[in-house]
């Protein structure tokens, strides 16, 4: 008889998820001025984000690796603000949608721009899922004991500018400020998660 294996994900602490957050906001920056830098002539606002992962293999090589890196840690930020907001239904749908938003980094990373149909179908749906994210987490977050109104401003000011960029910018240049706004949004949550989970 087969037998049925439950992963055990008690050790995803909130804590945890705070900590892979704060890192994976830092190490997709890093990773992104290294691709550009190796790269050389890759401009920011001119150019997308996805074109440092087929335009040089350094320059590929670094975005990839750290787009799919980011991808990862992003899961587990999204499983420890799950367990932070699992009192209310918009904070579980919120997280949900979010670690789903994570797997779908996962796969621009893994589906680099040159093979066509899948990079594209991965990059648009992460950013569409993303923004449902975070505009469903608005709320649960304001209201949180974690995060406190505070965290609901910023979480909805990010997405005000995000959206606005998106109407009035070019691709490339709403894309970098879409993306920019998210690791900005990991890292502030991430931190405040911290402060309230000190060990």
């Amino acid at each position: 008889m087969g037998h049925i294996v439950i992963v055990n994900t008690k050790f995803l602490t909130p804590r945890l998820g705070a900590l892979a957050g704060l890192i994976g906001s830092i190490e997709f920056t890093v990773f992104w001025v290294l691709a550009a830098t190796a790269d050389g002539g890759w401009q920011l606002g001119r150019m997308t984000l996805s074109e440092l992962g087929d335009r040089t293999p350094g320059g590929a090589l670094l975005f990839n690796s750290g787009t799919v890196i980011a991808g990862v840690l992003a899961f587990l930020f999204a499983i420890g603000l799950y367990r932070t907001l699992s009192t209310t239904a918009l904070g579980r749908m919120g997280s949900g949608l979010l670690a789903i938003a994570s797997v779908l980094l996962i796969g621009v990373g893994l589906f680099p721009i040159h093979t066509g149909l899948p990079h594209t179908f991965f990059s648009y749906a992460f950013f569409i899922v993303a923004v449902i994210s975070l505009a469903t987490l608005v709320v649960p977050i304001w209201r949180s004991h974690v995060f406190h109104a505070s965290g609901g401003m910023v979480s909805a000011l990010l997405l005000v500018i995000g959206l606005i960029g998106a109407a009035g910018l070019s691709t490339a240049g709403a894309e970098a400020l879409a993306v920019g706004c998210l690791l900005l949004w990991m890292g502030l949550m991430s931190i405040r998660m911290l402060w309230h989970h000190p060990v």
